[in-house]
């Protein structure tokens, strides 16, 4: 049984990282800055990122602040393309349209080479959840991607939704529900496994479920490992779509720690490795681009189902997806103070202390959301067979 706010303080003392000789005016003034617009200026975002930088010690702040983002975009073009990111993708696909803009951002990046999508997990335990992912696969030629339910306890049932059983049924595929799927954790467990160490992202855009069941699983013919450690051993880091900052408070609002909040709080809690938390996206509206592609398409199908005459829907989950393939460095600063705090019924508070290191925000650069926006309309309308056009991000 989970207790009140108090006793779900982390165990923070085990990870806690203090600046010796820390004042209490200093802690005062991060609480202030945190709480009054959230906006610790971009010295931050010089700590942050760390290469190692050939530049005079008399070079000014603000020239130091124009180089660092050109020298680390070089690095990161010349080493990644090679290098595609191993990811695991999951979802919960019933409740808003923008997780099937996120697969078909996935499967573009994917197409270019990328990413190497090794699963398309569902989260929800709505009936029609895995048939409707499996039939974006099959659009974008992946129709074997492994896809994996809960089997336990999670999220309710009946939150419904507006396209996925008409998706299911109109498209196809194999699946006919979720029971013909396998068990999540047991597919995470058997998937993670067969990987090198440190090797696989782990996206979620819905219900933390199977990475808690993840979690409590105990060692089986794949690995003699326990979850949590096999986690640590194989997970290189996290990506968490889920939560808005600096703080959710209202429980009647959805978001996606809500629904299984005890999922939530023992995710964020337990999990091993870093994680990153990503509430952007309700000002980055994207979608109508989706209007003039073909019947065939699913998620143009889904966007329609779900908005109607509506153009456009925010793109949460989209930017979760670029930032698990990309990491920071085309639209994002990352913010490493603090800890992201989840209450019992699943809203959160980004607090300022005591520090957790596996906690990272996820902040827009300047100029990073209208450029964002535009990525993400161009990859969503991507058909199979045809060139990727990733633009700027490149």
């Amino acid at each position: 049984m989970l207790a009140g706010p108090s006793r779900l303080e982390y165990d923070h003392q085990r990870v806690q990282s203090r600046a010796p000789g820390s004042s209490l005016v200093a802690s005062r003034t991060k609480r202030l800055a945190l709480m009054q617009g959230f906006r610790l200026q971009r010295i931050a975002a010089v700590a942050e990122m760390r290469p190692s930088l050939p530049v005079a010690g008399s070079l000014l702040v603000c020239g130091l602040m124009a180089w660092l983002p050109v020298a680390r975009a070089a690095r990161v073009s010349a080493d990644e393309p090679s290098r595609p990111v191993r990811l695991i993708f999951d979802t919960d696909m019933d409740t808003d349209c923008d997780d099937a803009g996120a697969m078909a951002v996935l499967h573009a990046l994917a197409d270019a080479g990328r990413v190497e999508i090794l699963a398309t997990m569902v989260s929800s335990h709505y009936p029609y959840s895995a048939p409707c992912v499996e039939r974006i696969n099959r659009f974008f030629r992946r129709p074997d991607l492994p896809i994996g339910v809960p089997k336990g306890k999670g999220a309710p049932i009946d939150r419904g939704s507006r396209y996925a059983r008409a998706i299911a049924e109109t498209f196809p595929g194999t699946l006919k529900t979720n029971a013909d799927a396998p068990d999540a954790a047991k597919l995470y467990r058997k998937i993670l496994a067969s990987r090198g160490d440190g090797e696989t992202v782990i996206v979620t855009v819905g219900y933390l479920t199977n990475l808690r069941d993840l979690l409590a699983s105990g060692p089986d013919e794949h690995s003699p490992l326990g979850g949590r450690e096999l986690v640590r051993r194989k997970v290189k880091h996290y990506v968490c779509m889920g939560g808005r900052y600096p703080e959710h408070l209202d429980p009647g609002v959805f978001g996606n720690l809500k629904p299984d909040p005890e999922s939530a709080v023992a995710v964020v809690r337990d999990w091993p490795t870093t994680i990153y938390f990503c509430g952007l996206g309700d000002d980055v509206m994207t979608g109508e681009p989706l209007r003039a592609e073909a019947d065939d398409n699913p998620v143009r199908r889904i966007y329609e189902l779900y908005l109607g005459n509506r153009p456009t829907r925010p793109s949460w989950d989209q930017i979760a997806t670029l930032f698990a393939v990309f990491g920071s460095e085309p639209y994002w600063q990352l913010r490493r103070e603090g800890y992201n705090h989840i209450f019992p019924n699943g809203t959160n508070q980004w607090r300022a202390e005591p520090n957790d290191p596996r906690h990272v925000l996820i902040e827009w650069k300047p100029g990073g959301r209208d450029r964002c926006r535009a990525a993400i309309d161009r990859l969503m309308t991507h058909r199979p067979g045809r060139d990727v056009r990733l633009g700027p991000i490149e």
